[in-house]
């Protein structure tokens, strides 16, 4: 009996002094570490592409407003920029655009104190207010667009860090200046 109690001591020794896992147990404690930071990567790689799209979008459709077209409605502006940005889902219900006329004199406009109007998803059918502004020939325009888009894994990481809506939405906001064109009056 003696023998079979020093042979399970020792082998129980032996066991603990084994270093063929050493490995392991830090690997268990930083993999959640780096899940969470590759993950990050990709949701902050998404968020820069579609601000990247929506910048381009804003872009693309400004120019027309810059070259002097003629100011369209809302709705035809959101239609614009969403047929520019690509493959962002809902983007006509998820986007509010906002142009307003700066005055140079002292460099203030009437929606440049206010916060940018985004879209709320909790009553869909009462659009934001907004403003489209005309202005005058030769004046400087400043528009402003916030799109609602949802975070890929809004409980990790970047995700959950993010500052989100009641809903969990992200506000992407691109703001761009202008100026209209001298007109012939």
């Amino acid at each position: 009996m003696r023998a079979l109690v020093h042979s399970v001591g020792a082998r129980a020794r032996q066991f603990w002094r084994r270093e063929d896992g050493a490995s392991t147990i830090p690997a268990l404690i930083f993999l959640p570490f780096f899940i969470m930071l590759m993950f990050s990567g990709v949701e902050m790689g998404m968020l820069f592409l579609r601000q990247t799209l929506l910048d381009r979008g804003v872009d693309m459709s400004v120019r027309l407003l810059r070259l002097g077209a003629p100011m369209p409605t809302h709705d035809q502006l959101k239609r614009s920029i969403c047929n520019n940005v690509g493959f962002i889902p809902n983007c006509m219900n998820d986007l509010s655009v906002e142009i307003f006329a700066v005055d140079r004199s002292n460099w203030t406009s009437t929606g440049a104190g206010t916060a940018v109007t985004c879209v709320d998803r909790a009553a869909p059918e009462a659009p934001p207010p907004t403003t489209l502004d005309r202005g005058v020939s030769d004046q400087l325009m400043l528009l402003r667009a916030c799109l609602k888009v949802d975070p890929m894994m809004p409980t990790t990481g970047l995700g959950a860090a993010l500052p989100k809506d009641g809903n969990g939405a992200v506000s992407l906001i691109v703001t761009t200046a202008f100026v209209n064109e001298p007109r012939k009056n």
